[in-house]
């Protein structure tokens, strides 16, 4: 454990815990007809983004720990080491879930699904949260080449490229969609993440002071919270509606404001009660989405299902509110419990 472990940790279960929330609130829009709950909808869209920025945050706490000049990492390990373990993760947990879903879809279960389901993983056709993984695997595939090449180029030229990928991948997709035109010049969406990732080894090889004096006069965690109130607001009381994934230009500023705030704010060992947490919080978000899926799926029991009547006693978006709350703290009970078992065994 060295000195930066302490947020690091803390980082991961905020995280993790903002991944069960954003899931808490897609499975519900990806099943209704949000036309139909416009007040309900507006609560939704201000949740995600407020949470949008747990996957950013988990690509810049992986590069700022694998991209470091004082780690060195053949491609052997990498290979043998790490992409083994998001592998068997993968598989361990992917095939389940494949024969899951198609015993869900057929009705019964056949001798021929697990291989049919190991096959579903192969083409990443698992349960929408495991993209994650494979995303992974190909960010530690390419980190010693990558980082060869961060430490052949100036500092001043990993600012340019890192300002390329920002402008292309998020800044111009978001003013295409503003405009509300189809076409135009952009960067792939999916290259916001090699930026997020490379933002991780601007973080661990930045001049130690600067992120502190900034957290310690309260500028960043000011900057985090009104950034926070403005994306809320918007979608509240202004009516904004467009959505972008992970490469939406205020999750990229959110997600770096919360690093740079845990990282200036950082303590120097980590508890025990966070190292705990951390060796858990894998384990939760792989299985979460099963809690999730049984309650949306086979209870059809969602959110919005007390939201009529509780809307009576109530403004509508506050009892929206609450209701997510609710499925949060169930799911991440139910979750906490089950990886604990796993970990035990």
């Amino acid at each position: 454990m060295n000195e930066r472990e302490g947020f690091l940790d803390k980082l991961r279960v905020m995280a993790t815990c903002a991944v069960i929330m954003l899931h808490t609130m897609t499975g519900v829009m990806d099943s209704v007809d949000m036309s139909l709950y416009p007040e309900e909808k507006k609560v939704f869209l201000a949740g995600m983004d407020l949470v949008c920025w747990c996957v950013p945050v988990f690509l810049v706490i992986s590069g700022y720990l694998f991209l470091t000049p004082r780690r060195q990492i053949s491609l052997g390990k990498m290979l043998t080491v790490y992409c083994r373990r998001i592998a068997l993760a993968l598989f361990l947990f992917g095939v389940p879930y494949g024969c899951l879903e198609m015993i869900a879809a057929e009705g019964d279960f056949r001798l021929g699904m697990p291989g049919e389901a190991f096959l579903m993983v192969l083409r990443g056709e698992s349960w929408s949260h495991m993209w994650y993984l494979y995303l992974i695997l190909l960010l530690y595939a390419v980190t010693p080449l990558l980082k060869r090449g961060l430490g052949a180029i100036p500092r001043w030229a990993v600012y340019i490229a890192l300002l390329l990928l920002f402008l292309g991948c998020s800044v111009l997709p978001y003013l295409h969609e503003l405009s509300g035109r189809e076409e135009g010049f952009a960067l792939p969406g999916d290259g916001i993440y090699f930026f997020y990732y490379i933002c991780g080894y601007l973080f661990a090889t930045r001049e130690r002071g600067r992120l502190e004096r900034m957290a310690g006069k309260g500028i960043l965690p000011c900057l985090t919270l009104l950034l926070c109130v403005g994306m809320a607001a918007s979608r509240l009381w202004g009516g904004y509606t467009l959505q972008m994934a992970y490469n939406y230009p205020f999750t990229v500023l959110l997600a770096l404001l919360l690093f740079a705030w845990k990282a200036g704010a950082e303590e120097r060992q980590a508890s025990p009660f966070w190292r705990q947490a951390v060796a858990l919080s894998f384990t939760v978000y792989l299985i979460h989405p099963v809690f999730l899926n049984m309650a949306y799926k086979f209870f059809h029991v969602t959110p919005l299902s007390g939201a009529a009547s509780l809307s009576r006693l109530m403004p509508a978006s506050l009892s929206m509110g609450i209701l997510l709350l609710v499925f949060f703290a169930g799911t991440a009970i139910l979750s906490l419990s089950a990886a604990w078992i796993l970990y035990r065994i």
